[in-house]
């Protein structure tokens, strides 16, 4: 992650974690294979490769040998998610103070659970 930004894999896991969370991908849904979402994303399939191979490893997905990639029972918190992302900006430079304006910009003068 040079200068703030994210790697193209990183990039593709975060987005496939974001949709398991969100319950836009369902344990059991098919995943385009390598090449096809490197296609689609204009990447490399090694590239795909190392995203659904991270994936895997956290047991978000799962590979079954010539029949696809699919996703797995690992559930994916929205917290969770938030988090890393939280931490990726934390070291790009991003300070409290403006994390705490953001936040109050998104959710108003709610007043549950401030900072």
């Amino acid at each position: 992650m040079d200068n703030g930004k994210r790697s193209v894999y990183l990039t593709i896991v975060s987005d496939i974690k974001r949709q398991v969370a969100l319950g836009l991908l369902q344990n059991g849904d098919k995943l385009p294979s390598c090449r096809e979402l490197a296609l689609e994303r204009g990447v490399n399939p090694n590239t795909v490769q190392r995203a659904y191979g991270e994936l895997e490893a956290a047991g978000v997905i799962y590979t079954v040998p010539k029949k696809g990639v699919y996703v797995g029972g690992g559930k994916v918190s929205i917290a969770a998610l938030a988090r890393e992302r939280l931490a990726e900006l934390k070291s790009g430079g991003l300070t409290k103070a403006e994390l705490s304006e953001i936040i109050a910009e998104l959710y108003g003068n709610d007043t549950e659970g401030t900072i």
